[in-house]
């Protein structure tokens, strides 16, 4: 009978490798959206997911789309994307967006967006000429001097000399609310300047990696490089829970409000631990809202707004009522604490949470087994940062 059992454990363990290989390479693949929107609407950005709860872009409104043709603009998705939600104007009072959008999975899509927000999908080009080949690219924040008045990027590769732009002074970085400028460059590159004034003041030569990055500029032109967002560089700090007794496997959604920054990779985010009369866990600083589950996320409390930077203690009575304090409730689990209310998010980021992942998305049954006995090995797991419907 042992070894029954262990053959069985190894063909589960071989079909999930096999599964999970197929996910990652699917995952690779990236297929174009293209939009048309109202004249109004500016430049748009996407938003988009799958069925089964994964996004495709770390935070909301998604991103920003690139300029095509005849009022077309044009972004790369994962294949894995079903649902689409063209915005704009994030961040102001004419914030506008369409409802969710279905599209067909791994396919070209083309979508026209009318002024009433309606939108209409084709899977043929709606236009002539091609759209640029997928390059994978990452982003540079850039924090200049205010006598700066353009920003450009410019990047190559060392030591082969390959640019990734035509020109100097390279492209023009886009201002942010926050006062940090962005943009975008491909990941074979190794090395960038940052300029301004259309070239006439620059950083040195600077080496990066291929990931996400943070440059302070000073008035010297010196300058400093994080990977970590320097808003967000604050210590970790714990969430305490107590639950009621049938909420098995309690885990921790957590994230930045309004923006919309995940703490965790997936719904329903990560398992707390067992430590005395409470559930712990640790998570960034920067959070700014919670969610308490369990099931596998099929119960949870409303959205409880909480202080950054402090540890929180979160008594549970029901998925309807549940308290917050920072400091341990006196005598137990029920003698503080003051109720917390569901906190106000866009309802853009509601329709595009509206993805919740669950066994009805009709995948393999043996796929769906296997990746439920993972969970419940490695407790909530991990994959790309993803948006959750807090209800």
């Amino acid at each position: 009978m042992k070894k029954i059992i262990a053959a069985f454990i190894s063909v589960m363990l071989m079909v999930s490798c096999w599964s999970l290989t197929a996910f990652a390479d699917e995952d690779a693949k990236m297929v174009p959206v293209v939009v048309k929107v109202p004249e109004s609407w500016g430049t748009p950005n996407l938003w988009a997911w799958a069925d089964n709860g994964t996004n495709a872009f770390e935070a909301w409104p998604g991103e920003e789309m690139e300029a095509l043709a005849e009022g077309w603009y044009y972004i790369y998705v994962p294949s894995f994307v079903q649902k689409v939600i063209v915005n704009a104007k994030q961040g102001t009072e004419a914030a506008i967006q369409t409802d969710n959008i279905a599209v067909e999975a791994g396919k070209e899509v083309w979508i026209t967006v009318a002024e009433d927000k309606t939108a209409a999908v084709s899977y043929e080009a709606q236009i002539r000429g091609e759209i640029p080949k997928y390059v994978k690219k990452f982003v540079v924040h850039a924090y200049v001097p205010l006598s700066w008045k353009t920003v450009n990027i410019w990047a190559w590769s060392a030591p082969d000399g390959k640019n990734a732009f035509e020109k100097w002074p390279g492209d023009p970085m886009k201002e942010g609310e926050d006062g940090w400028f962005t943009g975008k460059v491909p990941t074979w590159i190794n090395s960038l300047i940052i300029n301004g004034n259309e070239g006439s003041v620059q950083t040195k030569d600077i080496a990066v990696e291929s990931k996400e990055l943070w440059i302070t500029v000073y008035d010297d032109l010196t300058y400093n490089l994080s990977y970590e967002n320097p808003n967000k560089a604050v210590k970790n700090i714990t969430v305490h829970a107590q639950v009621p007794a049938d909420w098995s496997g309690p885990c921790c959604w957590a994230w930045s409000a309004p923006d919309g920054t995940n703490a965790f990779d997936k719904w329903p985010g990560k398992a707390m631990t067992k430590d005395g009369d409470w559930y712990t866990i640790e998570v960034p600083g920067w959070i700014n809202s919670v969610i308490i589950n369990a099931k596998d996320g099929s119960i949870q409390t409303s959205d409880l707004s909480v202080e950054a930077g402090k540890d929180i203690w979160v008594v549970v009575n029901n998925d309807k009522n549940a308290t917050v304090t920072y400091e341990e409730p006196a005598g137990g689990a029920t003698s503080a604490g003051t109720e917390t209310s569901a906190t106000e998010v866009t309802s853009a980021t509601e329709a595009a949470s509206a993805t919740e992942a669950s066994a009805k998305n009709g995948g393999n049954t043996m796929v769906i087994i296997i990746v439920a006995a993972a969970i419940v090995i490695i407790g909530c797991g991990v994959a790309v940062v993803i948006k959750k419907k807090k209800e």
